[in-house]
């Protein structure tokens, strides 16, 4: 009966670790870093942005500016660094 008592408590105990040493803290992940583009011509066209995806960029913002009875495309990329 003390046998069995004692390798009872020791599973408990066990148990018991495993328990707290699983649930500790871990630290965070590293948050991304990101390198940036901003391209200031035509950048909505296919071959362009076919081209940059192919480096990695990824499209975050297109706008046109009307400058001069024209119009200006800004575009910014982004990339993991």
């Amino acid at each position: 009966m003390t046998h069995r008592l004692t390798i009872i408590t020791l599973l408990l105990a066990l148990c018991v670790s495993l328990y707290f040493v699983n649930s500790g803290s871990h630290a965070a992940p590293a948050a991304q870093t990101w390198e940036y583009k901003v391209q200031v011509k035509k950048c909505n066209d296919e071959k362009t942005l076919n081209a940059l995806g192919a480096e990695g960029w990824e499209l975050t913002t297109y706008s046109q500016w009307p400058v001069a009875m024209s119009t200006v495309d800004t575009c910014v990329f982004k990339r993991p660094k």
